[in-house]
């Protein structure tokens, strides 16, 4: 399958979904991913897209940005075509992308530009990140196997590492407790939740 997934920023694609795109190559499934914007206001956007790069080639993923400043993503036009662009280059068996209920202007934007520019795509499939609210899952992957490459894509990222907000707390020590929190609902140790919009259960029926 052509997997896509839309991350407003650089990181968020890893951890929100950087477990199950740790094992989907294995399957011979091409994974494909745009960065809408550069993070410019989250750091350096020359550091961060060289960080991109890097957990791109670690997940073996092509890699897409779509050009747009950090914190001024805004879903008019210009954000669903360059969406339903890349869907159009991709063709997507599935799209991962932002939880629309979020804190964070661009990823709830991200999301609704996902959410118009996928309503021909069979999977929509949305994933969390730290500022998600309101998240319950429905499908969870088992990541125990690949817990390790998870924290080494997030850790491509840095200049971000200790950027929480929250005082001697890691990125990775937030990645590493929500797969222990959604790994306990679906009773494995680590896990990724994801809530699709909709999903075609016949692409894992054969």
């Amino acid at each position: 399958m052509n997997i896509l997934a839309f991350g407003a920023h650089p990181d968020d694609i890893e951890f929100g979904c950087g477990g199950a795109f740790s094992k989907l190559p294995e399957s011979g499934h091409k994974l494909n991913l745009l960065v809408l914007t550069g993070g410019g206001v989250g750091g350096d956007s020359a550091v961060r897209k060289a960080e991109q790069e890097s957990s791109a080639r670690l997940m073996k993923a092509r890699l897409f940005w779509g050009g747009f400043r950090d914190t001024e993503l805004s879903a008019g036009r210009e954000l669903i075509r360059t969406v339903e662009r890349h869907i159009e280059l991709v063709k997507p068996d599935v799209i991962f992308v932002n939880h629309p209920d979020d804190t964070h202007q661009d990823h709830r934007n991200a999301s609704q530009a996902a959410i118009t520019a996928a309503r021909y795509t069979k999977n929509l499939i949305f994933y969390e990140v730290p500022t998600t609210l309101d998240f319950s899952p429905t499908v969870f992957c088992d990541i125990g196997r690949v817990i390790g490459k998870k924290v080494r894509l997030l850790r491509c990222h840095r200049s971000q590492v200790y950027k929480t907000r929250v005082k001697n707390l890691s990125i990775i020590e937030t990645a590493k407790a929500t797969a222990v929190f959604r790994g306990y609902q679906d009773r494995v140790k680590y896990a990724e939740g994801f809530a699709p919009q909709r999903l075609l259960l016949d692409m894992f029926l054969g």
